[in-house]
């Protein structure tokens, strides 16, 4: 996509955003979010270490249109597009953190590229951003087949390994440092990565929707985990129902229970409209940020009114990096 490409989608996305245009059954991208207060821990490790890179480490700088990558390869369920956003700070000779980043049902990789900003941060730290694109009509993630809503025939964990072993060949990536993010049935794909591919991933963070399954989450590593629900999501409802992995308050606790933490969790207000809960004693990071009054939306994104209230007290983006940068590693892997 050329820079005027994605200028243009920018621009579509905040016009029919500001109609209030959305799925029924998902979520539309966003644009730019009002600046906003973080709580994430500001302090990172020292990363100046020496890291052993993927396959496609000591090649050639890629050529992009505007930063941004398009490609495609033959998975589940057939050819599968994606979106690679590469950073000006990006070397293909130094590894880099790798983002991946699922749409919500009803939206695609632009839109959330553009909805949950993450550039800036993929600029400070020299990572790379990858934004695939699910199936379906409304296209929504199949982590579990048809199951929860997904596409029959279509393994999208069999996707996501297609996907990362395409980029660890193709580009410098640090296998230590791989952040999963998604914003509502791209939520329920992170959350079952974090699941079934536990030992592949550094930190995941859900928006709207998530995966609490101790069939799958069993045999699972502890994974840092940070995640951001609504109150009054007409979605995915915060008290839990039909089509919803559950209450937000037991399956945040079934998250803090596989990580390890000990003890009952701590809430702290820090916004007229968020609450944060932390668990202590983990063996991996365990947090829950509720946002009373709260819609189906990405906190600290722009406000979509059929998707109801969104925050700008908190910016999901900012604490999920901040969360990803904390939790990498200080020595050589």
């Amino acid at each position: 996509m050329s820079t005027s490409r994605y200028a243009a989608v920018l621009a579509t996305v905040l016009l029919l955003l500001g109609a209030g245009a959305c799925s029924d059954s998902g979520d539309e991208g966003g644009g730019p979010a009002t600046t906003t207060t973080s709580t994430a821990t500001t302090a990172a490790p020292t990363t100046d270490v020496t890291v052993a890179g993927s396959a496609g480490c000591g090649g050639t700088a890629p050529v992009t249109d505007g930063h941004l990558l398009q490609g495609s390869l033959e998975s589940s369920g057939g050819t599968r597009a994606y979106l690679v956003y590469v950073p000006d700070s990006y070397r293909p000779d130094v590894p880099a953190p790798v983002a991946y980043v699922f749409h919500g049902a009803g939206s695609n990789k632009e839109e959330q590229l553009v909805y949950s900003r993450f550039q800036p941060y993929a600029e400070e730290d020299g990572a790379l951003l990858v934004l695939p694109d699910a199936l379906g009509q409304p296209m929504r993630w199949s982590p579990l087949g048809p199951a929860i809503a997904g596409v029959v025939g279509v393994n999208d964990l069999v996707f996501f390994d297609d996907l990362s072993a395409t980029i660890e060949d193709e580009l410098c990536v640090d296998p230590d440092r791989v952040l999963i993010t998604g914003m509502s049935s791209g939520g329920f794909m992170s959350g079952s990565l974090a699941c079934t591919r536990s030992d592949r991933i550094t930190v995941v963070g859900p928006v709207t929707a998530t995966l609490a399954a101790p069939a799958l989450c069993g045999v699972a590593e502890p994974v840092p985990y940070v995640y951001f629900h609504g109150t009054d999501d007409a979605v995915m409802s915060y008290d839990g129902g039909p089509g919803t992995p559950g209450p937000v308050l037991e399956t945040s606790q079934f998250w803090a229970d596989h990580n390890g933490c000990v003890g009952p969790p701590t809430d702290e207000r820090i916004g007229a409209d968020v609450v944060h809960r932390s668990w202590s004693g983990c063996d991996a990071p365990t947090d829950l940020y509720t946002v009373e009054g709260g819609g189906h939306a990405w906190p600290g994104a722009i406000a979509v009114g059929r998707l109801g209230h969104t925050t700008e007290a908190i910016d999901a983006t900012e604490i999920i990096w901040q969360t990803f940068r904390y939790a990498w590693p200080t020595e050589a892997g």
